[in-house]
């Protein structure tokens, strides 16, 4: 009897041990920290990574969808997953296909155009195949009052078309200055449109801002290059 007890008590701990195993989160948020706080320059753009760890022995596709996108604005945002970036935030989508113990990601890009304020974004994640196993992720985005700071200009830039492929219309405002800036901040081409247009057909497929400057204002607008 007590060899018998003792079989039915090991084979029921590799049971459970098996149960435990297979119902643990089969993804790792980035430092294991569901909140993450980012502090950028009011003048400059930051993007504003959250990384997620594949822990299963298969591919995993995330899911995400928002649950809070709480922002200034007269901020420029933009949001990208590890396969595409989009102008505005995403309600809901997912993202390609990630191996065993690589990494997804969600980035937030922040341009203040000079403007301190405060930001708070949600996001739910998930295993597309196992919606269940999910976790929440917050980004708090802080641009203090002590950053430098610059007037917004009140009268609208436009860019169209958006997304772009050759030529970029931009509307006119008077003797302002004109750059694109890339997502991570560097400017890639600091010509003037011309009657309103301008060429961007030499630019790489991403995400870019057209920032326009007037004595002491700026303004940003985001636009997608394909």
């Amino acid at each position: 009897m007590k060899k018998i007890g003792l079989k039915l008590v090991f084979m029921l701990a590799i049971v459970f041990g098996a149960m435990n195993f297979s119902s643990a989160q089969g993804f790792e948020i980035q430092d294991k920290q569901k909140v993450h706080d980012f502090y950028p320059n009011a003048s400059d753009p930051m993007d504003c990574y959250i990384h997620f760890k594949n822990l299963k022995k298969t591919n995993m596709v995330f899911g995400y969808k928002s649950l809070l996108v709480d922002y200034p604005m007269f901020w420029d945002v933009s949001f990208c997953d590890n396969k595409n970036c989009y102008a505005t935030f995403k309600t809901q989508d997912t993202m390609a296909a990630v191996s065993t113990n690589m990494e997804a990601s969600l980035k937030i890009t922040v341009f203040p155009n000079g403007k301190a304020g405060i930001a708070k974004v949600q996001y739910l994640v998930f295993d597309y195949e196992n919606p269940t196993d999910m976790d929440t992720v917050t980004w708090n985005i802080n641009v203090r009052w002590g950053a430098e700071t610059k007037s917004w200009i009140t009268e609208a830039v436009q860019v169209y078309p958006n997304p772009v492929v050759d030529v970029l219309n931009v509307s006119a405002l008077g003797n302002a200055t004109f750059d694109v800036v890339d997502s991570k901040g560097a400017v890639v081409k600091n010509s003037a449109p011309i009657d309103g247009r301008m060429d961007v057909s030499e630019l790489t497929a991403g995400l870019y801002f057209v920032r326009c400057q007037s004595v002491d204002k700026v303004q940003t607008i985001s636009f997608v290059k394909k």
